[in-house]
């Protein structure tokens, strides 16, 4: 018998709910998001107080039904976020539940691994059993991974969203 060489096995990524105590690491990597945001347009520059201001909010997020915010961790280190929401249209719409898709952020080194894709189905499940039918998200011009992820996980343009400085 001949030994087969050993594949390197990328470690475990645990896709979850997230927790009070997650707060200060998902303000983290949040931040790096929203770097990168800030890079790409000058609309998402943050402001000095940020930190504890996306603290609070997400204190608020992880206190309510009609949102889910999602980790994926790998020994102990959270190494990506997601963050989904249920909204409801006026009545006049046949579909008025929807889900709408924040943000999903992987840390450097972790993407290409499936852990955006893991993170997007939880949240994609989690819409279903909400009754959601349709989720919908906005991407950032200037950001061709990010748009290449969202077509390769079905997402279409059917929309397109404007902004002008006033």
């Amino acid at each position: 018998m001949f030994n087969q060489p050993r594949v390197a096995q990328a470690p475990r990524v645990r896709v979850r709910a997230a927790e009070v105590g997650d707060v200060p690491a998902v303000v983290e990597l949040w931040g790096e998001l929203a770097r990168l945001h800030e890079r790409l347009d000058g609309a998402f520059a943050l402001s000095r107080g940020w930190r504890r201001a996306y603290e609070d909010y997400l204190r608020h997020l992880l206190g309510r039904e009609d949102v889910r915010v999602v980790v994926a961790e790998c020994q102990g280190q959270l190494v990506g976020l997601a963050v989904g929401r249920v909204t409801l249209l006026p009545a006049f719409f046949r579909q008025r539940r929807r889900g709408y898709i924040q943000d999903v952020y992987t840390r450097e080194g972790w993407r290409g691994q499936g852990v955006g894709r893991a993170m997007l189905a939880h949240l994609e499940a989690w819409m279903r059993r909400q009754g959601v039918r349709r989720a919908e998200l906005t991407v950032a011009v200037g950001n061709p991974d990010a748009e290449a992820f969202w077509e390769r996980a079905g997402y279409r343009v059917y929309m397109v969203y404007l902004g002008k400085e006033l």
